[in-house]
């Protein structure tokens, strides 16, 4: 694909702009992005059948297999940076020669970002449930409901600016997380709102899909939910023998396509990304020329 100056990333953008020139950029360059990432997603798809089909079968082991996905996503996820972080250098997604490519220092700083943002969400799932837990205690049944969605809404509104750090941080080497952490924060906080707007149609639109495609699958564990406590009753199973198989190859179709919808994703949280940098530049040139 030619080089446009519309798809450059350092660039003011309104959130309909960068929702809009994310999504150009990945759709444009699909096939490009598919022969660089397909054998990852394919591995990807690979960790997510095994481990739903051992969530299907071994429900006890649910931590242990989102160990698991979370580390095949964040191999995956890394393609996607990388052709990012190329894009960003060149202004272009080249086409690559190789049927299998990796760009390890991409997919460090994605792993240690994913690891830094699980203890971040942990720590403040933590908090929400400790004050959640105290508000059922000391208060009414309706008031603690109403002060554990209130808790819940501040937590996540706090947590948002992680939009902007992770791709700030994942594309910008020589910079330790939590230094972009402390330094991207408040300027997250600042654009709150248009990080709000982002993540908001962001979010619908990959939940969309998500529902969509995850059809097959939540049917499958709800039947196999419906056998096991018929089972616990003492009545036949009612699953076929071939229910081991049927689930690994559901969650196989399904772990690929999921692959490239979650990482349309990554697209327009780049341009938000570039152009609150840009805003960031422009209102530090202002505030200079204003002393």
């Amino acid at each position: 694909m030619e080089n446009q100056k519309d798809d450059i990333l350092m660039k003011p953008r309104s959130s309909r702009g960068c929702i809009g020139a994310g999504y150009r950029l990945y759709t444009g360059n699909f096939k490009r992005i598919f022969r660089y990432s397909w054998v990852a997603a394919i591995v990807y798809a690979l960790v997510c059948s095994a481990g739903g089909t051992l969530m299907v079968l071994r429900p006890q082991a649910a931590l242990f297999t989102v160990g698991i996905i979370l580390v095949a996503e964040a191999l995956f996820a890394s393609y996607g940076f990388a052709v990012l972080k190329q894009h960003q250098t060149t202004g272009a997604i080249s086409l690559t020669s190789k049927w299998f490519n990796i760009d390890t220092p991409i997919f460090i700083r994605t792993l240690k970002c994913w690891l830094c943002v699980a203890a971040i969400l942990l720590g403040a799932g933590a908090l929400v449930g400790g004050i959640s837990l105290g508000a059922v205690k000391l208060l009414s049944p309706y008031t603690a409901l109403g002060c554990i969605g209130l808790v819940s809404l501040v937590a996540a509104g706090l947590l948002l600016p992680l939009m902007y750090i992770v791709p700030r941080y994942i594309l910008n080497s020589g910079v330790g997380f939590w230094s972009q952490f402390r330094a991207g924060y408040p300027v997250g906080m600042r654009r709150w709102g248009f990080l709000f707007t982002v993540g908001f149609v962001v979010t619908l639109v990959q939940t969309g899909l998500a529902l969509i495609t995850s059809l097959p699958a939540s049917i499958l564990t709800l039947a196999n939910m419906s056998s096991t406590q018929s089972l616990m009753m003492g009545d036949a199973s009612g699953m076929p023998s071939y229910i081991g198989w049927l689930a690994a190859a559901t969650f196989l179709l399904i772990g690929f396509i999921q692959a490239y919808v979650q990482l349309s994703a990554l697209f327009p949280t780049y341009y938000m990304y570039g152009s609150i940098d840009m805003q960031e530049q422009e209102r530090n040139e202002f505030k200079v020329k204003s002393e």
